[in-house]
């Protein structure tokens, strides 16, 4: 039986490629409806479904609704998804850590719910790989990690860079405080287990991350190039049908991928 899927952030780019994805999987997916602003078809946006585009998320129980839009709804979309009975799968940026946690919280007591930093399965090995090799350098290692997106962005550093700095922090018993956003003027010599994060914003970048690992003598460096938001948009979908048939809880992208 195919899905049921609620878009919520129906006309952002992401919204647009999810349910573009999703209406070319009617074996896996229905769309019950997008969501965003403006009320009318999902066809005005170019999607060739029948489903309504409206402006407050429905309660359908047992749809699964992913959320692309804006940190200032997270929480009450989370409560909304909760009473309603419908799965959370949310990808949005700029949410304050303890709003998030507790969105996350009042969602998972009564349905499943995920949020991810990054949906592309070649980000969350990145996440992976940049934690193994922080904890296995240590300290005497510098960590820079520098991100690129299209110059509509509206948050800095993007969700990404802090998924993988959260990554070497967890490894590493390091926190966000010891972040460092860019540097100018006299700021002196650099403090041991800083980790420097550079956002830049240029044309129509779709996503590139890049983490140096730097020590005396020799350099680290990994990373990741999105070339099409297809991968995210996948993502998102496989991760709302897994999501689908799990009990309430608070899950996250890796038990996606197993």
């Amino acid at each position: 039986m195919p899905t049921p899927l609620i878009v919520n952030g129906a006309a952002g780019r992401m919204g647009r490629r999810i349910l573009a994805l999703a209406a070319e999987r009617p074996n896996d997916f229905r769309i019950v409806a997008g969501v965003d602003r403006e009320s009318g078809s999902l066809r005005d946006l170019g999607i060739p479904s029948s489903a309504p585009l409206v402006s407050k998320v429905p309660a359908e129980r047992g749809a699964v609704v992913i959320d692309f839009s804006h940190h200032t709804v997270f929480y009450g979309l989370a409560q909304h998804c909760a009473t309603a009975g419908m799965p959370l799968v949310s990808g949005t940026t700029g949410i304050p850590p303890a709003e998030l946690d507790a969105g996350l919280a009042a969602a998972a007591a009564a349905v499943p719910a995920m949020h991810a930093m990054n949906y592309s399965v070649g980000v969350n090995v990145l996440f992976q790989v940049a934690a193994q090799i922080a904890k296995t350098l240590g300290e005497d290692y510098d960590i820079e990690i520098v991100e690129a997106h299209h110059n509509q962005k509206v948050d800095a550093p993007s969700g990404t860079a802090y998924g993988i700095t959260d990554a070497i922090c967890a490894a590493t018993g390091r926190t966000r405080a010891d972040l460092v956003h860019g540097r100018e003027g006299q700021v002196g010599k650099r403090r041991k287990g800083e980790i420097g994060v550079h956002a830049m914003r240029l044309g129509d970048v779709v996503g590139e991350h890049t983490a140096y690992f730097v020590g005396n003598g020799e350099r680290i460096t990994i990373g990741h190039l999105a070339h099409s938001r297809d991968i995210f948009a996948g993502g998102a979908l496989r991760a709302a049908g897994w999501i689908a048939s799990q009990a309430p809880g608070r899950y996250a992208m890796k038990q996606v991928l197993g």
